[in-house]
């Protein structure tokens, strides 16, 4: 069932972690998207990971970004009771010339809890930036 309430909330909770991640080359926001017990995909780590193991990743990662703007393309939403399955395309582009500089095709599973939205699982792929 698509539902447009948890389309526009998951959409807002991705660009308030996407801001300083891509604006500022800090993901702590995105990180703190993950349920405890999460597991995460990209093709820049090491096969699946979780817990510590995904944190450790993205400590890795903080300050080594450079900064770029992005928009969220084909945002949508497949919810099956409190889960939600957010799939979407984020296009990032180099702040110096305009250029796409990747494309990502990303998938997140989340569970609505009391306190709102939280992220089980993300797995992000490269797409090639036109196609």
């Amino acid at each position: 069932m698509h539902d447009t309430t948890a389309l526009t909330e998951l959409v807002a909770l991705e660009r308030a972690a996407l801001d300083p991640y891509l604006g500022e080359s800090d993901p702590s926001a995105y990180v703190a998207l993950f349920a405890d017990e999460a597991t995460y995909f990209d093709p820049n780590s090491a096969g699946r990971l979780d817990g510590d193991a995904y944190e450790q990743h993205f400590a890795a990662v903080a300050g080594q970004i450079p900064a770029s703007r992005y928009k969220i393309l084909n945002p949508a939403v497949d919810l099956r009771g409190d889960t939600a399955v957010f799939t979407f395309n984020v296009e990032v582009v180099d702040l110096a010339d305009g250029t796409v500089v990747t494309l990502w095709n990303t998938t997140e599973v989340h569970s609505r809890t009391d306190d709102g939205w939280e992220m089980v699982h993300a797995h992000w792929s490269h797409s090639e930036p036109g196609s």
